[in-house]
């Protein structure tokens, strides 16, 4: 019965991949709260290294969409919702991009700032309003292709 396990593989990768950019993006914004409420520099590089990991998930994921969209033609749920799910798939992919590199803005605006130990309040609160958004339209993204899944 194990070898029948090793005989089978998976055609594509798409719905192994977007798992990641999904749980990262919660837990970037779990840290990111932690940088708002705590103001340490552990937050902020903590919240980048994930959503950086996160944005090359993303990629990866748009990626393998391409060829699960492929799989999925003639399937009338799918017809339905694939460039829905597509659209916003890219669109959070940027707003990912664009959050990862104001982070490091941030961080760079902290550093040089001598006047205060940490990074100003409006600096944490632009960057939890970026990371709940990302994660916002990352859980809708997910979302329509649980759709295209399971729905019925």
């Amino acid at each position: 019965m194990l070898n029948d396990v090793f005989n089978y593989s998976i055609p594509v990768l798409h719905p192994i991949i977007v798992h990641f950019p999904v749980a990262l993006s919660v837990m970037g914004l779990l840290l990111v709260t932690g940088w708002l409420i705590r103001n340490r520099p552990f937050w902020l590089n903590g919240t980048l290294w994930v959503l950086g990991s996160a944005l090359a998930g993303a990629i990866f994921a748009l990626r393998t969409g391409e060829a699960m969209e492929e799989q999925g033609e003639g399937i009338a749920i799918v017809d339905e919702f694939v460039h829905l799910h597509e659209t916003f798939a890219e669109r959070t992919t940027w707003l990912l991009a664009i959050t990862v590199v104001w982070l490091l803005v941030a961080k760079w605006m902290s550093r040089n700032d001598i006047s205060q130990s940490g990074a100003a309040a409006w600096i944490r609160w632009l960057s939890f309003a970026l990371v709940l958004a990302t994660a916002l339209m990352m859980a809708f993204t997910g979302h329509v292709g649980g759709v295209m899944t399971w729905g019925v």
